[in-house]
C-alpha cells in the first residue's frame, strides 16, 4: 500500500508539473496571495503585504494564516527556489498523512475488500480532488489530506486506541493544523474535543486535543497582535470575501463564474480612505450586512444558489468570465465522478440523519452520524455565508467515503456476515 501510494503521489506530482511548467518557478509566482506575501516575508522580514498590492494604500498581515507560507519557506530553503522539488517534497509530506488515513481504515474496516478500495479509489482518482490535492499555493491542498486522517482517526479508532495518549495528541496536532490552514476551520476544531467527550465520557481523550486547539487559538490570536495590532484569530479578508457573496453584482457572476472578477472590475471599491486592514475588513463587512438587511430575498437567493454549488451542482464553477462550464477536458472529465458523489453525499446525509434520530449519541451509529453532520455544518456554513465554488467541495469528498465506508463496515459487524482477516482488516 505505502509503494502504491507512493507511486500515486509521484504521477500526480508529474502530471501536475507537466501540466504548470513548474520547473524554476519560483515560490513568489503562486496564486491566492501566498506568492506575494512569501515575497514580502523574504524581502522585509516582515508578515505584511505592502500596501497596495491588494488594495490601494492598504497593507495586510493578517489576510492569510501563517502555516503555508512559513511551510513553504522551509521547504524552500532545504530545496531552493523551484516550485518543482518545492511541491513534490510537500506532496510527499502531506500524502503520508493520506497513507496513513488509508491505512487506519483498512485495518479497521469491516466491509469487503473490493468496496472498500472502490469507494477510496473513486475519491483518489477524481480529477478535481487530484489537482487540488497536487497543488501548493491552495489550501484545499493540505486540509483534504489533514481531514481525511481526521476522521480515519475518529471513526476507524478502537475503545483501546482511543484511550492511549498518543491518540490523544495526534487528534489534537491535527485540529492545530487545521486551525491554522483554513479561518472556517474554527469551529470544527473546538467541536471535536467536545464530540469526542460526549462518545468516550474520556477526560484525557478530549481534553488533550482540546487544550492543544486552544493553546493554537492562542498563538494565532498573538500572531496577529504582533504582525498585524490585534489580539484575534479572525482573518481580515472577511469583510471582503463577505461584501463579494453578498452585494449588487454577486447574482450577475455567481454561479458560475469567479467572486474575484469583482476585484479585477474595480467593483468592490471603498467611496473614503481605509486606515489598516482592520479598516478594510470592517468596512466591507458593513456594506455586506447593509445589503443583507436591505435585500432579504436577494441573500435568500444568493444562499440557496451557494448550498445548490456545495450540496448539488455536478458542473464547474469559480471560472473565468466568459469561460464555459464545458470548455476544457477537465471540467467535461470531473462531471461523471461528481454526478456519482452527489449520489453518495446524499445516501450519507440520510444514513446519517436516520442514525442520529434513531440512536442516542453516545453509541457507535449515533455518534458517528453526529459528527459527519456536524462537519458538512460547521464547514459548509461559512461557504453558504460568502461563497462556495466547486474546489471548497473537495474537502468534505474523503469524509464522505470514509463515512459510508464505516456504515457499511458496522453492518456487516452487526448481522455477522463475513469473515474479517486476522489483523481485523477488510474482508475478502
Amino acid at each position: 500500500m505505502m509503494a502504491l501510494l507512493l507511486a500515486y503521489t509521484l504521477l500526480g506530482v508529474g502530471a501536475m508539473d507537466r501540466w504548470q511548467h513548474r520547473g524554476g518557478q519560483p515560490l513568489r509566482q503562486l496564486g491566492f496571495g501566498y506568492g506575494v506575501l512569501i515575497d514580502a516575508i523574504e524581502t522585509t522580514g516582515e508578515y505584511r503585504v505592502a500596501a497596495g498590492v491588494h488594495y490601494p494604500g492598504v497593507a495586510f498581515s493578517a489576510h492569510r494564516l501563517p502555516f503555508i507560507p512559513y511551510f513553504l519557506i522551509a521547504l524552500q530553503n532545504v530545496l531552493g527556489d523551484d516550485l518543482r522539488r518545492v511541491a513534490l517534497a510537500k506532496c510527499l509530506l502531506f500524502n503520508s498523512l493520506l497513507l496513513l488515513a488509508v491505512w487506519r481504515v483498512l485495518r479497521h474496516a469491516q466491509a469487503p475488500a473490493w468496496g472498500v478500495l472502490l469507494l477510496l479509489g473513486f475519491v483518489l482518482t477524481m480529477p478535481r480532488w487530484v489537482l487540488n490535492v497536487f497543488e501548493v499555493g491552495l489550501e484545499e491542498a493540505y486540509n483534504i489530506p489533514a481531514l481525511a486522517l481526521l476522521f480515519a482517526l475518529l471513526w476507524f479508532s478502537d475503545a483501546a486506541e482511543r484511550a492511549r495518549l498518543g491518540w490523544a495528541v495526534g487528534l489534537g496536532l491535527l485540529l492545530v493544523l487545521l486551525l491554522f490552514l483554513k479561518n472556517s476551520m474554527l469551529y470544527l476544531c473546538v467541536a471535536v474535543p467536545l464530540l469526542v467527550w460526549v462518545r468516550t465520557r474520556d477526560l484525557r481523550a478530549a481534553a488533550v486535543p482540546l487544550g492543544l486547539v486552544l493553546a493554537g487559538l492562542l498563538g494565532l490570536a498573538e500572531f496577529n497582535r504582533v504582525h498585524a495590532g490585534r489580539f484575534t484569530v479572525g482573518s481580515s479578508w472577511e469583510g471582503w470575501n463577505l461584501y463579494k457573496g453578498n452585494s449588487v453584482w454577486t447574482k450577475e457572476l455567481y454561479p458560475p463564474y469567479s467572486l474575484d472578477i469583482l476585484d479585477y472590475e474595480g467593483e468592490v471599491v471603498a467611496d473614503r480612505p481605509l486606515r489598516d486592514e482592520w479598516d478594510h475588513n470592517a468596512y466591507f463587512k458593513q456594506r455586506a450586512v447593509e445589503f443583507i438587511r436591505r435585500h432579504p430575498g436577494e441573500f435568500i437567493g444568493l444562499t440557496l444558489r451557494k448550498a445548490w454549488i456545495f450540496y448539488g451542482e455536478v458542473r464547474a464553477s469559480g471560472l473565468s468570465r466568459g469561460e464555459s462550464r464545458y470548455g476544457k477536458p477537465a471540467y467535461l472529465l470531473q462531471i461523471p465522478w461528481m454526478v456519482v458523489f452527489r449520489g453518495l453525499l446524499w445516501a450519507a446525509i440520510i444514513l446519517a440523519l436516520l442514525a442520529a434520530w434513531r440512536r442516542p449519541s453516545r453509541s457507535d451509529a449515533g455518534w458517528t452520524a453526529l459528527t459527519f453532520l456536524a462537519f458538512l455544518v460547521l464547514y459548509s456554513g461559512f461557504h453558504l455565508v460568502g461563497f462556495a465554488y466547486e474546489r471548497h467541495v473537495m474537502p468534505i469528498v474523503m469524509p464522505v467515503a470514509l463515512y459510508l465506508l464505516w456504515r457499511w463496515s458496522e453492518t456487516i459487524r452487526a448481522t455477522g456476515k463475513g469473515s474479517p482477516l486476522p489483523s481485523g482488516g477488510v474482508t475478502s
